[in-house]
């Protein structure tokens, strides 16, 4: 059995050999490039753009401007702005050129003018409408009102009542690879190599901007250097990179350099809660009222952001009233979307936040504060309507505690000898597997061997060494013998990809699903090459055997009778059928739990060093532990640069002061710390393979642990991330 084992990830090879591919590393006869003139003013109305010099360069092929596209929650001036600059960063023009350094130094050639606007940067001043972000529009561009029970008379009844205002900046995705992708023009057809995390989510973009220009568009996903959401949905320079191939007829390149990414990828986070909770002198929580303002930037994409956190901010504890008020608000800043966790650890900051300030307020023990209001069993529906699947809450958090104890002691200890020491812990709940359901096919090749084509588009999380364990186990052949295959939307026709912790949950069973068919189908196949009924027949280890007769045949013997050559006239009666799609989707989320202790000493210098640190999660069945732990180590650090270190800022008239990695601090190996993952497998989900994601928890988890531990070791509140130095002096 591969489930459940520790296998290595097959995907390693090529990338620790260095002949991986990314899209860079792609070279095509005759390709151009194209290098983005981008705004340095965050809001004007643009009057003209002159790049009749820039066409005089050697290697210029041509100059594209006032592109404008007709796309899904985009703003107007998409994917540039031709008549109205909306934020710095913004698309205003694109060189095609003979090669990259052509394009680049083309740019200094290019020319606009510009009639400047106010900007307006803080989204509280903004919700005021007295400067517009966009001509035309409302800054205040979503509401949106969630209720459940009768939050506003429990708040009134409660004999507590805190109100707090908690500030999660903007953080920048950071991924290892900068964006960019190659278009190979092919007559009728496309074909778009793209660092992206949803081959066919690109595709469907694409191809609704482009279809009166071309047929079809092939996406091809190459290896990816991270993505961690950022790279879900087309970006302004894809549609620039499309449109310069089609008007030249050549493959054309376009990928960013470390700054440019910085500076224009859409940010995450950027939430404001202006929360009210009431309670009883207990400790038991009656109500939470809450306000969130989203910052979106400049575009209105990103309003689901603050659904997710709007509808999870009671958490995992049995609260019945709650009342969220959601105000998402235009900014002159980069657009706003995804990012791990997207939404959920907004949430979990929000309601640990509330936990932390109400044991504080009444002198409660944090543990027994989170005993006394935690779901007690499930399913249960929170107030807002979401369904919370299998788990057991209690045990997990009595887990916990012992952890948190044991760390307690160890912590006063070093107080005693004069170090600021804290202990902080989180607890809480997931929500993941969004998306209708997905894709996989299952081939049993010529050779005897099993190909795996799997609609989700893995990035590094080793999705496919869990696949190949599923389909090994199921097929009962050794891990080797299969090979699974992804990102190229010729491949597979009907797919989403890979984002919000799902790949597993839904690929996986689809692939499980199509590995049961396609051995159904081994099975008829058999019987009729051996001559027997079907019920005669059993199958074990990867072979189909008749127990009266004695004979048997192998996957490869089985696969190469079907496949041969028998004068083109097909003499048995059962399919020929070597290959099965199937397709698998829940009715309902997932929601996987867990809770995180965190141990911290903050020297003289507000510099901050993690002690210890543990991770408890359930996320029902593990298929690899290895892979799972790897997930929560890079999501551990993750939250910890946004506790501490990642902020993105910008001054009051709207420029940015974070484009590059000397100012915008991202967590190293120096700020790193070991970790140990312990997991349970209680809250399993109702799939046939029972598991649930693990991709995002840690990244939800790690914050309000990190920032509970720093408030006990220097006795401060807060209630903004991330905490500075200075702060904690």
């Amino acid at each position: 059995m591969y489930v459940g084992q520790r296998v290595k990830r097959k995907e390693d090879l090529k990338l620790i050999t260095g002949t991986g591919r990314y899209v860079d590393d792609i070279q095509l006869n005759g390709m151009l490039y194209v290098a983005v003139l981008r705004s340095t003013v965050p809001h004007a109305k643009l009057k003209n753009v002159d790049y009749q010099e820039a066409l005089k360069l050697p290697g210029v092929v041509n100059v594209i401007t006032g592109l404008n596209l007709q796309v899904d929650n985009r703003p107007r001036n998409f994917p540039m702005a031709k008549d109205e600059i909306i934020f710095v960063g913004q698309p205003i023009a694109a060189v095609i050129a003979t090669d990259r350094y052509a394009a680049y130094d083309a740019l200094e050639a290019i020319t606009y003018d510009y009639e400047e606007l106010p900007a307006v940067v803080d989204p509280e001043e903004a919700m005021k409408n007295e400067v517009k972000a966009v001509e035309g529009r409302d800054n205040i561009a979503y509401k949106k009102t969630y209720k459940g029970g009768d939050p506003e008379k429990a708040y009134e009844q409660s004999q507590v009542k805190i109100e707090e205002k908690i500030y999660i900046s903007r953080v920048h995705p950071a991924a290892m690879e900068p964006r960019g992708l190659v278009v190979d023009y092919q007559q009728d057809r496309l074909t778009v190599y793209a660092s992206t995390q949803s081959p066919h989510f690109m595709r469907s973009y694409l191809l609704a901007s482009f279809s009166s220009m071309i047929k079809d568009i092939r996406v091809i996903q190459a290896d990816v250097g991270g993505a961690f959401g950022s790279k879900l949905f087309p970006y302004p320079e894809d549609y620039i990179a499309v449109y310069a191939s089609l008007i030249t007829r050549k493959p054309v390149k376009l990928v960013l350099t470390r700054s440019e990414d910085v500076l224009s990828t859409y940010h995450a986070r950027g939430q404001i809660h202006k929360v009210k909770v009431g309670a009883n002198k207990d400790g038991r929580v009656n109500t939470v009222i809450d306000d969130v303002i989203i910052d979106l930037g400049a575009a209105w994409h990103g309003t689901y952001l603050a659904d997710i956190a709007a509808t999870l901010v009671t958490g995992p504890y049995d609260i019945k009233n709650a009342l969220v008020n959601v105000y998402g608000v235009l900014t002159n800043k980069v657009p706003l979307d995804q990012y791990r966790g997207a939404g959920r650890p907004e949430a979990a900051f929000v309601y640990e936040r509330i936990m932390d300030i109400l044991s504080d307020e009444l002198g409660l023990d944090p543990i027994e504060i989170r005993k006394k209001n935690v779901i007690q069993s499930t399913p249960y529906t929170n107030p807002f309507g979401l369904k919370y699947d299998n788990g057991n809450y209690m045990n997990l958090i009595l887990k916990a505690e012992r952890f948190y104890r044991e760390m307690e002691q160890e912590a006063e200890k070093l107080r005693k000898e004069g170090k600021r020491v804290g202990v902080g812990l989180s607890f809480y709940v997931e929500q993941n597997n969004f998306g209708p359901w997905e894709s996989a096919s299952v081939r049993l090749l010529a050779d005897g061997k099993v190909e795996v084509i799997i609609g989700a588009a893995p990035h590094g999380q080793g999705t496919a060494t869990g696949i190949a364990q599923i389909v090994a186990d199921e097929l009962q052949i050794s891990i080797d013998d299969v090979e699974v295959v992804w990102g190229d939307t010729d491949k597979i026709s009907n797919a989403f990809g890979t984002y919000g912790s799902r790949s597993l949950t839904l690929a996986g069973n689809a692939a499980l699903l199509a590995a049961r068919r396609l051995k159904d189908n081994i099975m008829k196949l058999a019987a009729s090459f051996l001559k027997s009924d079907i019920e005669e027949l059993q199958y074990k280890d990867g072979k189909v055997y008749n127990p009266k007769s004695g004979k048997e045949m192998t996957l490869k013997e089985i696969a190469r009778k079907a496949t041969a050559n028998l004068g083109g006239v097909w003499r048995y009666k059962a399919e020929p059928t070597l290959e099965v799609t199937a397709s698998f989707g829940l009715d309902n989320y997932t929601f996987p739990y867990g809770s995180h202790i965190a141990m911290v000493e903050v020297d003289e210098t507000g510099k901050v060093k993690v002690l210890n640190y543990i991770a408890l999660d359930d996320i029902g069945l593990v298929v690899n532990p290895m892979l799972a732990e790897g997930q929560v180590h890079g999501g551990v650090i993750q939250g910890f640069g946004e506790a501490l270190l990642e902020e993105i800022v910008y001054n009051k008239d709207g420029n940015p002061l974070t484009t590059n990695f000397s100012e915008y601090a991202i967590p190293s190996s120096v700020e790193s710390y070991n970790m140990k993952w312990i997991y349970s497998e209680e809250g399993k989900s109702n799939a046939p393979l029972p598991a649930k994601g693990i991709g995002e928890g840690a990244t939800i988890g790690a914050p309000p642990a990190i920032i509970r531990a720093l408030e006990k070791a220097v006795g401060k509140k807060f209630a903004k991330i991330p905490v500075r130095m200075e702060e904690l002096i």
